[in-house]
């Protein structure tokens, strides 16, 4: 369990996926407690280091884990951000060239970049404007390789400006025009990060296409089918019947460490595909939303799969549907007449208290995505819920944004091997 996840309760819940994880009991667990505050803790070991050794260049904990997610892009804008000297520092525009983005990208897991650019450092949230570095021009290029040992520490910006970073085209749909309305059913490209995961040739859940070859679920789906040779994935499809799209092989698996099959906490994995993914208008990533980036409460999302239409009725549909479902604070999720306490500050809750509108059995994994500023982020994974569209139990999802340094630790090791 990860230090913000809920203890372990008595109560009966569904996974939202199609193989018999539904209404299992969450059994009381003691959690073990190791508190490392004010030091980074490693994941691979019982074990803390002080936060000056993280990204210093000498691997602390057991598996290295301390010398990755060492840089990482913030809030509305995507400002890049890097870990040094024992704290989060915006990169300033000055001596920076364009071909450090590579650098940068690479070390988020991201073999190319799309962009970088510059914003003034008055145009920032208040938590960007408080520590900054710049890249060290005495350095040669060929030198910067890794952009936490290539800075050092200043108080401001000469020159008035910071670095934002564009590493994917992400988030687009190209095919698809808004001004179609009506129905539940979807349209071919108006979800097209939308993928089916296979197992032998079953829809069992869903996802989310982020690159070419990686794919985002619920941990859930995979932990007990860790099997990559008997998975398969569709993308750019609407109709799980008759179709022509292609099945994508899957070569390796990962799931969160700390995830545990009756427990609540980390559902989410990666799937990384044998061969990389052509994308056109019907396949398309979405964008990871950026760290410390929120989405308010009440604002209307959208979430979509092959999961079943009614609660029970176990097969998935044949055809992709969706669905308008409103954030709901951890607040008012965590109300006793709600989920009562379970719901920890990793989790996301999305739908209608009053009922009627959710997803549903078959749509584990899928994505709750959110439009800004015209992109759309993958703000959830779907993971359970009490029942389907039941009156006072929305849809909880696991929050992207609580997952970000595990999911661009697992591109990066895997761009490195």
């Amino acid at each position: 369990m990860g230090e913000n996840d809920p203890p372990a309760v008595e109560a009966p819940f569904s996974f939202r996926s199609l193989f018999g994880l539904d209404d299992l009991k969450i059994s009381p667990v003691a959690p073990v407690h190791f508190d490392c505050s004010g030091k980074y803790r490693c994941r691979s070991s019982f074990k803390c280091i002080e936060l000056i050794a993280r990204c210093d260049g000498v691997s602390d904990c057991k598996d290295g884990e301390d010398e990755y997610r060492c840089v990482r892009v913030g809030g509305q804008n995507a400002v890049l951000q890097v870990f040094t000297a024992a704290s989060w520092k915006t990169m300033c525009s000055d001596d920076w060239k364009g071909h450090y983005a590579n650098v940068a990208c690479a070390q988020l897991g991201f073999p190319s970049y799309v962009s970088s650019d510059n914003l003034r450092v008055s145009s920032l949230e208040g938590q960007f404007r408080e520590e900054f570095v710049s890249i060290d021009h005495l350095l040669p290029d060929d030198k910067v390789t890794a952009l936490h040992h290539s800075v050092y520490v200043r108080e401001g910006c000469a020159s008035g400006h910071v670095v934002t970073l564009q590493c994917t085209a992400c988030g687009h749909r190209r095919g698809y025009s808004s001004r179609i309305v009506g129905g539940n059913m979807s349209l071919l490209s108006q979800w097209p990060w939308q993928a089916s995961l296979q197992f032998q040739g079953y829809h069992l859940c869903g996802g989310s296409v982020i690159t070419p070859l990686w794919i985002i679920t619920a941990a859930h789906c995979v932990y007990d089918l860790y099997l990559p040779k008997s998975w398969t994935i569709q993308v750019g499809l609407v109709s799980l019947l008759d179709n022509p799209a292609p099945s994508h092989l899957v070569e390796k698996i990962v799931y969160h460490s700390k995830y545990k099959p009756k427990r609540l906490g980390n559902d989410i994995a990666l799937m990384k595909l044998a061969g990389p993914l052509t994308f056109n208008e019907m396949i398309q990533p979405v964008c990871l939303p950026n760290s410390e980036e929120n989405f308010p409460d009440g604002k209307v999302c959208w979430t979509s799969g092959w999961g079943a239409t009614e609660d029970g009725a176990g097969d998935a549909s044949p055809v992709l549907n969706h669905a308008a479902v409103p954030l709901i604070s951890n607040k008012i999720c965590n109300h006793r007449d709600v989920y009562g306490g379970i719901i920890s500050p990793s989790m996301l809750c999305a739908g209608y208290l009053t009922g009627g509108v959710d997803s549903c059995q078959g749509d584990s994994g899928g994505p709750l995505v959110c439009q800004e500023r015209r992109l759309w982020k993958l703000v959830g994974a779907t993971s359970f819920g009490i029942g389907c569209a039941e009156v006072n139990k929305p849809g909880v999802y696991t929050r992207v944004t609580s997952f970000l340094d595990w999911i661009h630790e697992q591109m990066e090791r895997d761009l490195k091997t």
